[in-house]
């Protein structure tokens, strides 16, 4: 399926055109796509990811970005195809570390942008330009052209980008909607425009969805069962969506204006979404439609609706916070009807389903699931995907944005649709594509790993913090502390032991299994001959991984290890230290 070949110069020739994704290929989120060609450089898209359930106090998964600030001489500016946080969530965090000269986008994604730049002080350090479609812009030896497409959000776009070696084309998340709810179709005139004047040599293109058979119904259908929730509801509404779909944030207002109801935001990003979508004309509503969320004790219940955050069960968004009685202004009460439209992203579906099982154990109507008919996807399913290759006819076929098995998937339906199978390629974060008007092979990697980040601190969690978090978590933790005598390594006090979560053998007390573990721990520094020629980190090191062989053995569990270890150098006969019999459970 792709062919490869191995270089020592990871960037190839300087007359190709290289695609470097440093991420959204093996995974959903963080979109981020390099493309060089000589000394110019362009990015599609900064996005950042979500973390998945091991990942302990971790807010945000970023992408490494050592490859940008190793070439940031040809960085000539960034393409944003839409305004989702998967796609512009890494550009302050980049911004902080690269020279990055323009960035051209949507009018709504560049509102955001510059909502989320003024937020961290770093509104001067580039220039910010919105496009209309159609228009064509230049960054180095790079024409991008800006083509309408339908997606979740308003103001999506597709991409054309026009190279020196040929003309390309990415498609962004995107899905074929003919009736969409802001009447703005997808620009197919310009994509047959390209392939029949042109031709696509190159075709990136979206494939969240290539397991599911058949068409994404369009936007349109939620209107159909939102009515109906609206008319038969008879208290209070609360509505979770993803915070950037303006689209279902129109539509429930809309349903809200027809049943005489007012409308309370909760979540600081939907409601400024909402200020900069009515500001640019994506939705439209009275003045005095919207109140503040303490001020709907003062209506009867079935004139309010709530709008919040919080359909990936997020543990500090509101909705989830309402689930669990703990949000100061809203409590659910029964009779509340609460509308989940949205599906889980991948790795949210048990946080989703404990915030679903806790509304309904406090009484409210839950209204959810793919079933439902309250949410459509805004990624395309098969039958669109076949016809965006169809449209464009590509000699090259890349798969991006999805899993693996998504991109393996993707790749083999561009083959049934006519693209030659050693002219497709599924590629992982970091490898490089090279790209000729004749030929194309993968050629080597750059770096392109992940970077992790608290929002309660202004730097990045080290990947063995992480580690020992989930330690911690599955298995428990075992301190142990001890004096030896560095001349014969005989033990002079302790070992100290405690244990914290730590499963226990059957049938064993904590006071039993801490005496035993000394006695053992004892046992393997004596029977060491090799320990006497050991010292500091070296022993520390080799102390660590006897006892946590001895722990899978006896326990079946590998519980973080800390060993507190001193080495006392005594003069006189150290033989008449006799070892501590201490050892606690504290």
């Amino acid at each position: 399926m792709t062919s490869e070949k191995q270089s020592t110069n990871p960037l190839g020739s300087p007359a190709s055109l290289k695609i470097v994704a440093l991420g959204g290929l093996t995974e959903i989120g963080k979109n981020t796509m390099a493309l060089i060609y000589g000394n110019d450089m362009i990015l599609v898209d900064a996005g950042l990811g979500f973390p998945s359930e091991d990942m302990l106090g971790v807010d945000i998964v970023l992408p490494d970005i050592s490859f940008l600030k190793e070439h940031e001489s040809k960085l000539r500016g960034l393409a944003i195809t839409h305004g989702h946080e998967d796609h512009i969530g890494g550009v302050p965090y980049i911004l902080k570390e690269v020279e990055l000269p323009v960035i051209y986008g949507p009018a709504l994604a560049i509102g955001l942008l510059e909502e989320k730049l003024n937020d961290v002080g770093l509104h001067d350090k580039t220039v910010m330009r919105a496009v209309k479609p159609r228009q064509q812009v230049k960054m180095g030896c790079f024409s991008v052209q800006f083509i309408r497409c339908t997606h979740s959000i308003a103001d999506s776009y597709s991409l054309i980008i026009r190279t020196p070696i040929g003309t390309i084309v990415h498609t962004g998340d995107f899905k074929f909607d003919f009736t969409p709810v802001d009447g703005e179709l997808f620009d197919i005139a310009s994509l047959t425009k390209a392939q029949e004047e042109e031709g696509i040599l190159l075709l990136m293109s979206d494939s969240t969805n290539t397991e599911r058979e058949g068409y994404t119904p369009s936007e349109r259908t939620v209107w159909k069962k939102l009515d109906e929730v609206f008319a038969n509801a008879k208290a209070r509404i609360i509505v979770t969506t993803f915070a950037s779909n303006v689209h279902r944030m129109r539509q429930i207002i809309q349903a809200a204006i027809k049943y005489d109801r007012k409308v309370a935001i909760l979540g600081r990003s939907m409601l400024n979404l909402a200020g900069i979508a009515r500001e640019l004309g994506y939705m439209s509503f009275p003045d005095g439609l919207l109140v503040k969320i303490d001020e709907i004790r003062q209506l009867p219940p079935n004139k309010v609706v709530i709008m919040t955050t919080g359909s990936q069960g997020e543990p500090l968004s509101a909705l989830t916070r309402i689930a669990k009685n703990e949000h100061k202004q809203v409590k659910i009460v029964a009779g509340d009807t609460v509308i989940v439209s949205a599906t889980p992203i991948p790795g949210n579906e048990r946080s989703i389903a404990n915030t679903i099982n806790e509304l309904f154990m406090r009484g409210a109507d839950v209204i959810y699931g793919r079933d439902a008919g309250v949410h459509v996807s805004g990624h395309a399913c098969r039958e669109e995907q076949k016809l965006m290759i169809n449209l464009c006819k590509p000699k090259f076929f890349m798969p991006v944005h999805g899993e693996y098995r998504m991109l393996v998937s993707h790749a083999a339906l561009a083959t049934e649709c006519g693209v030659d199978a050693e002219n497709t390629f599924v590629m992982e974060n970091g490898d490089v594509l090279e790209i000729f008007k004749d030929r194309g092979a993968k050629i080597g990697r750059v770096k392109a790993g992940i970077v992790l980040i608290d929002n309660s601190t202004s730097w990045p969690i080290d990947h063995q913090t992480v580690q020992e978090r989930q330690l911690l978590a599955e298995d428990g933790v075992v301190n142990i502390a001890l004096t030896i005598s560095s001349q014969t390594k005989e033990v002079l006090m302790g070992p100290d032991i405690s244990i914290r979560g730590l499963i226990l053998p059957r049938g064993v007390s904590p006071e039993e299994f801490l005496e035993q573990l000394k006695n053992d721990v004892l046992e393997i520094i004596a029977k060491e001959p090799a320990l006497k020629k050991m010292s500091g980190a070296d022993l520390k090191a080799y102390l660590l991984g006897k006892i946590n062989k001895h722990l899978l053995d006896t326990t079946k569990a590998s519980p973080l290890i800390q060993i507190l270890l001193q080495e006392v150098a005594l003069k006189g006969t150290e033989s008449q230290k006799a070892p501590s019999k201490r050892a606690s459970n504290s």
